[in-house]
């Protein structure tokens, strides 16, 4: 018992937590800013960086070791600036160091957020963080501080309608899983989605972004496949089922919603990604082993379609052109191994959570390019955070669901 004591990790201070929780309420009123333009002052920026100093007072806990992804981005990162050294003269260095500078403080958020999500109360305050802040995103559209777009989609805070509906949407498949896809349940979390989903659910459809229903509609999925009783199942499926009927009403009830999904599944309409994504692949092909390079990637893609510059509107084409194969195994081996912890974290007390939430992400990185956003890093350090728990209770011999089956943790 003294052996245990001795081995319990040091809690974060308050003053670090409630700066954390700060942080992450900040995160779905972010645009996403990849260096390219604006943002440099936003509040989330701001409320991140007051985050990073109060690490300082506690860096045992806030800096620990890295996890093993953490090296595989840091690798892709390092490809990005070696490669702009061999950039021409008239190379735009601004936009570089904009993006490299977003990309290095999302790493160090990253490996952070790692270490403090490992303490069980921090995991569901930072969620419910998250949560009280999709709940604004969504009475903001209800109560009319919004823009309209083209197509009569809707957004709020001048924010693109698929960020905002990519934020709704993890946010919605955040709360189902704090309600009913953990080992830690709380009533008054089920209360509260009972009570917030609807509204949630509506804002999301409003958007029109239908890549991030398409992201909770598998999260849904994942979250009803998890390990446990029948009785657990069916009630989450339950559940999901009212969500997706809310999602589908809704969208058949708003008539430019409805007219998107009709040219998407009767046309195939995805908003000129069609177009792009083919375009985009063939730019990767031209160059496979060492990509466009950074800033070059989105510039020759829009000259391709008579642009200044152009998203390729996929995470993972824009790694490939970005840098090619050189710096993509590396950051596509750090998603693996995020992936897989969260797929082990299905026998710990997180259960489907976090593989739901990481399909979910991967899921919209398919039609939108959420690098430098930082609820991208925000999920990718919990499905890490994930695994650890899983490996406490194996070490101090706790109830784990099919311990002798259940696979053991990699250290990271």
């Amino acid at each position: 018992m003294l052996e245990r004591l001795a081995e319990a990790p040091v809690r974060p201070l308050s003053v670090v937590r409630y700066a954390y929780y700060v942080f992450i309420f900040s995160i779905p009123i972010e645009t996403l800013d990849m260096g390219i333009e604006g943002g440099i002052f936003s509040l989330s920026k701001l409320t991140g960086i007051m985050f990073i100093a109060t690490t300082l007072l506690q860096p045992q806990v806030c800096f620990k070791k890295p996890p093993r992804p953490f090296w595989y981005f840091l690798a892709y990162i390092l490809v990005c600036l070696g490669m702009a050294t061999f950039a021409p003269s008239d190379f735009n260095f601004t936009a570089l160091i904009l993006q490299l500078s977003t990309l290095v403080l999302m790493l160090i958020l990253f490996w952070i957020s790692y270490n403090l999500l490992q303490d069980k109360s921090m995991v569901k305050g930072a969620f419910l963080s998250m949560i009280g802040s999709c709940v604004l995103l969504s009475a903001l559209i209800f109560t009319g501080f919004t823009q309209t777009i083209g197509h009569g989609r809707v957004t709020t805070m001048s924010q693109n309608p698929n960020t905002v509906g990519s934020m709704l949407s993890l946010g919605l498949l955040a709360l189902l899983g704090l309600a009913y896809g953990r080992d830690d349940l709380d009533r008054r979390i089920r209360f509260l989605l009972w009570v917030c989903f609807g509204g949630i659910a509506v804002g999301l459809v409003a958007t029109g972004a239908r890549s991030a229903m398409i992201g909770l509609l598998c999260g849904i999925v994942l979250l009803v496949a998890r390990r446990g009783n029948i009785a657990q199942k069916v009630q989450v499926g339950f559940i999901g089922l009212l969500i997706i009927a809310a999602l589908v009403w809704a969208s058949y009830a708003n008539e430019a919603v409805r007219i998107r999904w009709e040219k998407t599944i009767l046309q195939g309409d995805q908003s000129g990604r069609e177009k792009i994504h083919p375009e985009a692949w063939n730019m990767f092909t031209e160059k496979p082993f060492f990509g466009w390079g950074p800033v070059s990637n989105y510039v020759e893609l829009g000259a391709r379609f008579g642009r200044e510059k152009m998203d390729t509107h996929n995470l993972y084409l824009w790694i490939l052109t970005e840098t090619g194969l050189l710096g993509s195994v590396p950051f596509f081996i750090g998603l693996w191994l995020c992936w897989r912890a969260a797929w082990r974290a299905r026998y710990g007390t997180e259960r489907s959570l976090p593989i739901a939430l990481m399909a979910s992400l991967l899921l919209l990185n398919m039609s939108g390019t959420q690098l430098f956003t930082k609820k991208f890093w925000f999920v990718l350090a919990y499905t890490l955070a994930s695994e650890s728990f899983l490996s406490t209770q194996l070490r101090l011999g706790s109830p784990v669901d099919s311990v002798e089956k259940a696979p053991q943790p990699v250290v990271q």
